[in-house]
């Protein structure tokens, strides 16, 4: 009799030597098996984003809707543009150019699919999400396997991100999953997500003009818009898409006998000089040498042009992570076509608007748009805590049989957005402090609520906060600031340490059956975006759920 597949961690190192390894990593992903993959933010799960049986597996290992669409993760641009995007040459030049700045890095780009990418990658949107990881195992990984890498963070679908290798292991030890240790993730906290929207201009196409040798002119900022209808479908590279490449090959000089990779490597050199607004008459350096001088260069800002002159682009931010809006309208401005490119964030993570965080605010903030309800998990209220795996297990069912049609009517444009994301399985709690056992609009102390007892619940301390009172809990945990004076530099600890603690959190209170677990945010009531992007987190990971304790000079805290 077989004995069942298991889990195994591999030395993520001897993928870059060992050729037999590669070889079975590479049939492993043939096989649509899947794989634990590290990366600069989290594990990730990782399967052939090309075959939807891969990607089907992803979602019932981890329990994770069809909904809730997936990440792409490629060595390179070029990859993108010849495997996962159908964008029109403005598009990708867009995409190149915030490529440029951002990767490898944090920064997931949205953008349409190729009608060969299967649906279920793009929770049937039609558009997918994609990034080139910031670490060397994580682009060996996917060079090995000639494919994209959907890769998910390696969790049980709400469960707490995993940044190590034992997390991964711990979370699928009973299946067939190769897991490469590079040890603990260096930022900590998934992606930044973004979309290329782009809507139907108003009151006509607005012209871009050229100056001798291919200059570009600034154009006249446009006003804001009003709420428009996103174009999902450009009709007009519709039209032309099937000559795209043969249009590509021309500009860029490229043979017969060179692959489209080859072609999209040469599209770089003429996309740097358009982003610097250069003349590009002359050889032009590539990334793959010297373009030739039959390169038709004027030709591709024609296209680019006409492209962006059809619509008015915006990008969108969906989820907050290490890169920020400013830093993105950074990026844009360093190229003349791109100046006029406006960024937003998505109402839903807009967290400057929680109550907590406003002057005078009051507790149990909610985000506008979730729910005002949540079903706690685990503690006194909820199931029993149980074992860690008998509690995963037990999250929602898998909805991979549902109705494509449901499933498109209830799909998100970007993961991460759920309210219940990143949460561990037993009851959790934000908790904020008023001095002097005053809440803050200096009224006394109201009646407390009498479900929650402190001393039954550990506390994950942030930044020292409640140091004073750790005995007024069953368990204190701390993520301390010792030796960390700046503000940026508290930000980064607290982004690389918060899933990594909220794990030993969890496993504390599962130990000493604990009714749950409390998260300080005192010190990450700012509206700076590395706060914000923390908050994210740890928002979620408490279900938007918040209690407040008056601090008094002396004796123990008290609920408000």
């Amino acid at each position: 009799m077989g004995t069942s597949p298991m889990a195994e961690i591999i030395r993520g190192s001897d993928l870059l030597q060992n050729e037999q390894l590669r070889r079975r990593l590479r049939a492993h992903i043939e096989a649509d098996c899947l794989v634990g993959m590290p990366t600069e933010t989290v594990y990730g799960l990782g399967g052939n984003s090309l075959s939807e049986r891969s990607l089907r597996n992803i979602f019932q290992m981890k329990n994770r809707p069809v909904s809730d669409p997936i990440i792409s993760h490629v060595y390179d641009v070029r990859q993108a543009f010849d495997q996962l995007y159908h964008v029109n040459p403005f598009e990708m030049f867009v995409i190149y150019s915030l490529g440029k700045s951002f990767w490898p890095g944090p920064l997931s780009i949205i953008a349409k699919a190729k009608k060969e990418v299967p649906l279920i990658l793009t929770a049937h949107t039609g558009f997918c999400a994609v990034r080139m990881p910031r670490n060397n195992i994580a682009l060996e990984i996917i060079k090995v396997s000639q494919v994209p890498i959907a890769a998910p963070s390696a969790n049980k679908f709400q469960h707490i991100s995993p940044t190590t290798a034992a997390h991964v292991y711990k979370e699928f030890e009973s299946e067939n999953v190769l897991i490469f240790d590079d040890g603990q993730c260096d930022i900590g906290i998934e992606s930044t997500v973004l979309k290329l929207l782009k809507f139907r201009k108003v009151g006509g196409a607005q012209s871009n003009e050229l100056r001798g040798g291919g200059q570009i002119l600034e154009e006249i900022p446009q006003k804001e818009l009003p709420q428009m209808e996103e174009v999902t479908t450009d009709d007009e590279y519709e039209r032309e898409c099937n000559d795209d490449m043969t249009f590509l090959r021309k500009v860029t000089g490229t043979t017969a006998l060179e692959t489209d990779v080859e072609v999209y490597d040469k599209l770089k050199g003429l996309f740097e000089a358009i982003a610097r607004g250069e003349g590009v008459t002359d050889e032009v350096p590539g990334m793959g040498g010297k373009l030739p001088r039959t390169s038709e260069p004027s030709l591709l800002l024609g296209k680019i042009l006409k492209y962006k002159n059809l619509y008015d682009y915006r990008i969108r931010i969906y989820r907050r992570g290490k890169y920020t809006k400013e830093q993105i309208e950074e990026a844009l401005r360093s190229s003349p076509l791109l100046r006029d490119i406006q960024v937003d964030l998505y109402e839903k993570i807009k967290f400057e608007k929680v109550a907590i965080l406003c002057s005078g605010g009051e507790g149990g903030a909610q985000l506008e748009g979730t729910p005002s309800e949540v079903a706690p998990k685990g503690g006194p209220s909820g199931a029993p805590n149980g074992a860690l795996n008998g509690a995963l297990n037990n999250r929602l069912p898998s909805r991979l049989n549902g109705n494509p049609a449901e499933e498109a009517a209830q799909n998100e444009v970007s993961p991460g957005l759920l309210l219940t994301h990143y949460s561990p399985v037993v009851s959790t709690y934000l908790l904020d402090g008023a001095p002097d056992g005053e809440d803050q609009n200096g009224s006394a102390s109201k009646q407390p609520i009498a479900s929650i007892r402190l001393a039954k619940y550990v506390l994950l301390d942030i930044g020292n906060s409640f140091e004073r009172h750790q005995g007024d809990f069953l368990k204190y945990m701390n993520i301390s600031y010792g030796g960390v004076e700046t503000k940026e530099e508290q930000t980064k600890l607290v982004m690389r340490n918060f899933f990594l603690f909220l794990r030993q959190a969890e496993e504390l209170a599962i130990e000493h059956q604990a009714e749950g677990i409390l998260i300080s945010i005192v010190n990450l009531k700012c509206v700076d975006e590395g706060s914000l992007s923390i908050f994210d987190r740890v928002f979620r990971a408490a279900s938007g759920r918040v209690l407040r304790v008056g601090v008094p000079p002396a004796g123990p805290l008290r609920l408000l």
